[in-house]
């Protein structure tokens, strides 16, 4: 049984029943449903998915006067008349500090319920540091600089899944307005990626030299560029979580069938000429969608003397088309491309109070001076 299915069930025979008996009040004033961390909210789990962090489950979204009212009191009663085991399967979950994961227990006094009560409010500040709020149109929102500084992973995370009901629909707006970004952040994000992917010449060179590690390290970076720049093309958030990158990547409508064949070839190869032919063909692969889709004026990749006619293109024509497209807002920014394309460390891409931080170094105007006589080249 897949983990969203089991949830789902979970929520409709135990938790909605338990709710309304208990709070009739609430009766058709809350919303329900999984969304989040974890394989079962992308419907990719699997046997191996059960060890941690999978089991009945879901999220509670009150109102906010209920939530301050109520909260505490449906968790105690949660916690008093859930049933140990639903379906067969564990209903309580403890923390192993070893792993720092949730486990299952039959312990029913040293343990937690995973039914997670808040409001949406509650959610999207903890969850994304998301605050903006219009209160006449009663909808939240977050500038370009804002979008740049939340993961795909988190974005991911507040898209999928499944909402059970929402007779309030608030839950249900949220998401719509966070299904993707608006165009001058997703061409920013497009235009970091085609600039990582001019470093192929970077490639044979070391190559030439005999440093073998190096070149593989760069190409392997070369390609997650090239399937985040897939996952932009076909506007999909991309998991963070490298297990489900190639898996949901095989998903995608547009390029993802060809291109993942290739990819996997040019990682087994060893030839360096063939490496190379495999990603200029997939660049250009890749190119023909763009002009496909009009994201700017017809472009052509084209070779340029800094690559050392280690390669036959580049990619430069392609940033300087995106560039002409970007706003001025985001030309001005101090870091190109949004935090997780170059933030690697998971303490800053996972936790809100960390990614939102980040803010600063897009806009800090804190720099060195260098007008002095050889500063800009030391």
């Amino acid at each position: 049984m897949k983990g969203l299915e089991l949830c789902e069930s979970f929520y409709f025979d135990v938790v909605k029943i338990l709710i309304d008996k208990n709070f009739p009040m609430l009766k058709n004033k809350y919303a329900a449903g999984l969304i989040g961390y974890g394989s079962d909210v992308l419907g990719n789990d699997d046997e191996l998915s059960r060890d941690h962090e999978w089991g009945p489950r879901c999220h509670i979204w009150l109102m906010e006067d209920d939530y301050n009212k109520y909260a505490g009191e449906i968790d105690m009663m949660l916690k008093s008349e859930l049933p140990l085991e639903y379906l067969g399967y564990k209903t309580r979950f403890v923390f192993n500090e070893e792993f720092e994961v949730l486990i299952t227990t039959d312990d029913k006094h040293n343990s937690i319920h995973h039914v997670a009560i808040t409001t949406v409010e509650r959610y999207l500040r903890i969850q994304y540091g998301i605050v903006n709020k219009d209160n006449k149109k009663n909808e939240y929102y977050l500038n370009n600089i804002e979008w740049l500084c939340i993961p795909e992973q988190k974005l991911l995370e507040l898209t999928r899944g499944k909402i059970f009901e929402d007779s309030i629909g608030e839950i249900t707006k949220v998401r719509k307005t966070f299904s993707y970004y608006n165009d001058d952040v997703w061409k920013y994000k497009v235009l970091y990626c085609w600039r990582e992917l001019d470093d192929l010449a970077t490639v044979p060179l070391c190559f030439k030299r005999n440093q073998i590690i190096s070149g593989k390290i760069i190409l392997t970076r070369i390609i997650e560029n090239t399937i985040r720049l897939v996952y932009l093309y076909n506007k999909k958030y991309y998991p963070g979580y490298m297990k489900w990158f190639s898996y949901e990547f095989s998903k995608l409508p547009k390029l993802a069938a060809s291109i993942s064949t290739k990819l996997e070839k040019c990682l087994n190869e060893e030839d360096i000429t063939k490496i190379i032919n495999i990603m200029e063909n997939v660049f250009l692969e890749i190119l023909e969608e763009h002009n496909r889709l009009g994201v700017t004026p017809y472009v052509e990749v084209r070779n340029n003397k800094w690559t050392r006619e280690l390669v036959n293109i580049s990619t430069i024509n392609v940033c300087k088309a995106l560039e002409e497209t970007i706003t001025s807002e985001l030309k001005e920014l101090n870091i190109d491309g949004s935090c997780d394309q170059w933030i690697t460390n998971s303490e800053i891409l996972v936790w809100s109070e960390q990614f939102t931080k980040v803010k600063e170094l897009y806009i800090n105007d804190n720099s060195h001076c260098r007008d002095g006589v050889g500063d800009r080249i030391i």
